[in-house]
Parts: C-alpha cells; sequence; structure tokens
C-alpha cells in the first residue's frame, strides 16, 4: 500500500494494510491528526523530505511524529531511542479509505494513559468503514 501527504512531496508505502488502527485521543495524536496502523520500522518506506516533532511535555518521548514540511500532512512516526522495540506507526489517513474497509478500529483512552500499564479503550472496537470514518 502506498499513501501519501496531501501535497504529494511524501508518500510511505507499507507491505499491507494493518490489522488493526487506534483512534487514539491522547494530546499528541488528537492535534496531528493521526489514525495509527502499526508495523516494524524496516516495513516502512518513505520518500521524500519530512520534518518531526517529539513531545515536549515528556521527558523521554518514546515517538517521533514525522510531517510534510510543505502541506503539515503527519504521515507517520518512529520510535526514539527511549522505546525498546521496533515499531513504528503510520497515519492511515493518507491512504485511500476503500483499501482500509473492514479493518478493525480501536479507540484508545489516550488523555488517561502514559504508557506505563495496559491502555484502556473508550467503546468497543469497531469496523472501519462501517462503525468507523477516516
Amino acid at each position: 500500500m502506498k499513501g501519501g501527504c496531501h501535497c504529494g512531496a511524501v508518500s510511505v508505502t507499507v507491505p499491507q494494510p494493518p490489522e488493526y488502527v487506534n483512534f487514539c485521543d491522547c494530546s499528541l495524536c488528537a492535534k496531528s491528526g493521526g489514525v495509527w496502523g502499526y508495523y516494524a520500522g524496516e516495513e516502512l518506506t518513505v520518500d521524500g523530505k519530512t520534518d518531526s516533532y517529539r513531545r515536549a511535555d515528556y521527558e523521554e518521548p518514546a515517538v517521533e511524529v514525522h510531517f510534510c514540511p510543505q502541506c503539515a500532512t503527519t504521515t507517520h512516526w518512529v520510535t526514539t531511542e527511549h522505546f525498546d522495540g521496533d515499531r513504528a506507526g503510520v497515519n492511515v489517513r493518507i491512504f485511500e479509505p476503500a483499501e482500509l474497509d473492514g479493518i478493525e478500529a480501536r479507540f484508545l483512552d489516550g488523555r488517561n494513559w502514559f504508557g506505563k500499564t495496559e491502555a484502556k479503550h473508550r467503546r468497543a472496537p469497531g469496523k472501519l468503514g462501517v462503525d468507523a470514518f477516516l
């Protein structure tokens, strides 16, 4: 699958649709507009120059969000040196919605989760294209 930013300067390619996506309402995800599908870091191919942002409100932020410097579309995140593991998130809103129909949509309670416990959900999962829309 290949998706990209609004102006076309940045594209992200992944080998297959994600198993599920997370609609997270933490302050970073809510303000960046991301709905995340997850991959191993080496599964992402990013073409084009991105700028990045790390949370300033966490002493050791786990992720670095990337976005197009021209149109400001959030494209993906990668882990920082403060995260132990190989994981990346792709903002699935950069793909055509039809490519994601039927994928499980989860609704994280990110406003009340700080990464040290199991994340809770705001409601039961649904399916993209049926119960949740990008």
